[in-house]
């Protein structure tokens, strides 16, 4: 079988509950969430590091990747990303080595200096331009660990290697000097889901220049498919607008969140959103003009009812339509006349084209 012309499909899962919802609860519908996007076939779940916020309820990502590591059995499981700084990186290293040994081949790890939230920057310094150099100190020091052959055998430092090697691990930066020194390292990138896809392709320029292996990065992206194209473009900036109020509290003095500055096809450009031959067309071109390895959506619902249907959307009505597309010689984009009925049949139980 010809190898697939679509990247690895994950989904980047918020952990935002509902209002009033109980938080033990909470935690149990999404380890179920992550054990049905499973069974449809989506082949990684990433989850993100936030703390004192209670629409973010991922202070420990990796206890949460052991919990559903328990419940599953291929999907591999991610972090983006893990806050390093001032951490202790032996303690550090010792819980992701024993987290791929729990999960053996699933562990993905990436790593960043933490965003503007106040909170964060208060309580761990994190956000700071400190945190990005005690970040790849950190990370530095981790790695040495994580080595199977740098096992300090006089003293107190002797780690349990990792059963994955080497471990997939990434960093989030749009810094030149810290992507250079990611890819010296042997660390993938990664690119956030509001960052322009021209900052991705920077990233790998930088990360090129010094790197001495084929290319590994997370590109994430909104998500949003409806039949009406105009019903899912309002969905999409009424979510980003409601996204912006309720983080507001937990922002730097004067960031007035993502994409505040654009106007609305700017900000709808930084998605996939519309109809599934909409969404096909935009993710085709995005990956006709790019290497992308992995691809992470977040679909804009707070919901788990609504992101597992976007999801089944995705790889049943849009991605067949793209691997149809990326795999013609010509055009390189999908042609508006190409209908869903023509790439393939509507069921929900389809397998991902080109994948297991």
């Amino acid at each position: 079988m010809p190898a697939s012309p679509l990247p690895q499909i994950g989904m980047m899962l918020h952990m935002q509950p509902a209002t009033n919802e109980p938080i033990p609860a909470f935690f149990q519908q999404r380890a179920a969430l992550v054990q049905e996007i499973e069974q449809i076939g989506v082949q990684a779940v990433w989850v993100t590091e936030h703390h004192f916020d209670p629409q973010s309820l991922s202070a420990s990502p990796l206890l949460l990747l052991a919990h559903w590591a328990a419940r599953t059995q291929r999907i591999q499981l991610g972090v983006a990303a893990v806050l390093p700084a001032g951490r202790n990186p032996a303690l550090l290293a010792e819980e992701i080595a024993l987290l791929s040994n729990l999960a053996p081949g699933r562990i993905a790890i990436g790593f960043a200096k933490g965003g503007p939230f106040e909170a964060q920057k208060r309580a761990f310094g994190w956000g700071s331009d400190a945190a990005r150099v005690q970040m790849r100190e950190v990370v530095d020091a981790l790695l040495d660990r994580l080595h199977p052959q740098s096992v300090d055998y006089r003293g107190e430092a002797v780690l349990q290697p990792p059963a994955q090697l080497p471990l997939p691990l990434f960093v989030a930066s749009r810094e030149p000097d810290t992507l250079a020194w990611a890819a010296s390292r042997g660390l993938g990138w990664m690119s956030a889901q509001f960052w322009p896809l021209e900052t991705y392709d920077a990233q790998a320029i930088n990360w090129g220049i010094v790197a001495q292996r084929p290319a590994d990065a997370l590109l994430s992206r909104g998500l949003w498919i409806d039949e009406d194209g105009d019903a899912a473009r309002r969905h999409a900036l009424a979510w980003l607008a409601a996204f912006r109020r309720n983080k507001q509290s937990q922002w730097k003095v004067g960031f007035r969140g993502p994409m505040a500055e654009m106007d609305e096809s700017e900000s709808l450009a930084r998605a996939i959103v519309g109809t599934p031959e909409e969404c096909a067309r935009q993710l085709a071109d995005l990956l006709a003009q790019r290497a992308v390895p992995r691809l992470a959506f977040n679909p804009l619902d707070d919901r788990p009812e609504r992101q597992l249907e976007q999801m089944q959307r995705l790889l049943r009505r849009v991605l067949p339509l793209v691997s149809l597309s990326l795999s013609a010689p010509q055009p390189t984009s999908l042609p508006a006349s190409l209908s869903v009925a023509s790439a393939a049949p509507h069921r929900e139980d389809a397998a991902l084209p080109g994948r297991p």
